[in-house]
């Protein structure tokens, strides 16, 4: 009787388990063999009891169903971990449960009837409790998942680890008052199924904050692209004072003075509408950027022979190119000069920003820019906004800071769908 509960309670296990693993964790295959075997391997681990007293048995399963994780399923190290801890935790819970109610009925010498009901009374709250937790795995949302940090990871993976420490605890010292038992495996099934929920909820979290530092980005990229057309339409607006001013230089007589000042009107208005590339939003960026950088006496200078009629134009190459430049200003370049190329290199777009500086610039372990300023949580999120937009791009980012020289370059894959 003992071997047929355990067999039951194992196969729910396993099945559940299985269908619930890769909604949170990409599979690392597609083909069917090698998810079958891994719905063996599972099943095989599933069958090992977590016996009591026995807490390097329990050590070595919770190793192999880690490894079991890692082998079949994709995704940073630190999430894996986060899952294979709750979902250990909810197996080896189980087990022990359903085993612990074994031995005590084998410690009684209990009727064949009360190993029955009790085997029935087992795999019922099993099911429903698989059945409620396949409620939260069938509402799960991939993109709260995918707004997590290693961060974020991280503490996750610290807190997840939490239940199969009490499951541990339980086996090397095993309570002997049955409903003590009860209750701290109840404990542990509930705090690990309710890290679920908790996991969707930060990350929806961070999420939203995500997405309202890209609507902020996006407003204020708006907003200077309409004060660069405003100062179009102001110009378009006084054209008849200046025709008025050089009809008056001819009928003086004065053609050298009416020649100056036609050729500076020029020069202002192909300031206000250049046209860099064939990318309409990135002309809009590039010349709002410009007179931004004019107005706080740098000179912006641009080099563009890219066909960037392939781009999409989207929120992630603005800001990429936007966030760069507003960096270089705001580092007030010690030479007033910020240098910008876009180019192409093979079939990738390839976006330079550079500029002089004097001082410090620290860049970390992992390649991004540590700020030196004072109030590092409202800065040094520039480079990595733009690390997150072209990682979203497919592309690959560098940032360098050698001998005086900032530089962010940026290669972006051509003739693909930003998002």
């Amino acid at each position: 009787m003992s071997m047929i509960l355990h067999l039951i309670v194992s196969f729910i296990i396993s099945l559940n388990v299985t269908t619930a693993m890769p909604v949170f964790l990409p599979r690392r295959f597609e083909s069917r063999i090698p998810n079958i075997i891994s719905g063996i391997l599972l099943f095989i681990v599933s069958l090992f009891p977590i016996v009591p007293d026995f807490a390097a048995l329990f050590i070595f399963f919770c190793i192999a169903f880690t490894l079991w994780t890692i082998l079949f399923f994709k995704g940073s190290m630190l999430r894996r971990i986060a899952f294979s801890a709750i979902f250990f935790s909810i197996i080896g819970a189980w087990s022990y449960l359903s085993l612990y109610c074994i031995l005590l009925t084998a410690e009684f010498d209990s009727p064949l009837w009360i190993d029955f009901a009790l085997i029935l009374l087992i795999s019922i709250l099993c099911i429903a409790y698989f059945s409620i937790f396949r409620i939260y795995v069938n509402n799960a949302d991939e993109k709260s998942l995918d707004a997590f940090t290693e961060r974020l990871w991280g503490y996750t993976a610290f807190i997840a680890l939490c239940p199969p420490l009490v499951v541990l605890l339980l086996v090397s010292t095993p309570p002997e008052n049955p409903i003590l038992l009860f209750i701290s495996t109840a404990f542990v099934l509930t705090a690990s199924s309710i890290m679920l929920p908790l996991i969707y909820q930060i990350g929806r979290s961070n999420m939203l904050t995500k997405e309202n530092q890209t609507l902020k980005e996006r407003t204020g990229q708006y907003k200077e692209i309409e004060a660069e057309q405003e100062q179009v339409r102001k110009f378009k607006h006084d054209l008849l004072n200046h025709f008025t001013v050089i009809a008056t230089y001819l009928d003086l007589g004065e053609n050298d003075k009416a020649i100056e000042y036609f050729k500076k009107l020029g020069a202002d208005f192909s300031n206000l509408t250049k046209t860099y590339t064939k990318n309409s939003l990135i002309n809009a960026i590039l010349n709002s950027k410009y007179q931004k950088a004019m107005i706080n006496g740098i000179e912006l200078r641009i080099e563009a022979n890219a066909d960037t009629s392939s781009l999409e134009e989207s929120t992630d190459l603005c800001t990429l190119i936007a966030n760069s430049i507003d960096n270089a200003i705001e580092a007030k370049p010690e030479d007033n000069k910020i240098d910008v190329i876009l180019t192409e290199d093979g079939s990738n777009f390839l976006f330079i920003c550079s500029n002089r500086y004097c001082g410090e610039r620290k860049i970390g372990s992992d390649g991004t820019l540590m700020t030196t300023k004072d109030d590092k949580k409202n800065h040094g999120l520039g480079i990595k906004n733009i690390r997150e937009a072209v990682k979203r791009m497919d592309g690959t980012m560098e940032i360098s800071a050698e001998n005086n020289l900032f530089t962010v370059k940026a290669s972006i894959p051509m003739g693909r769908n930003a998002l």
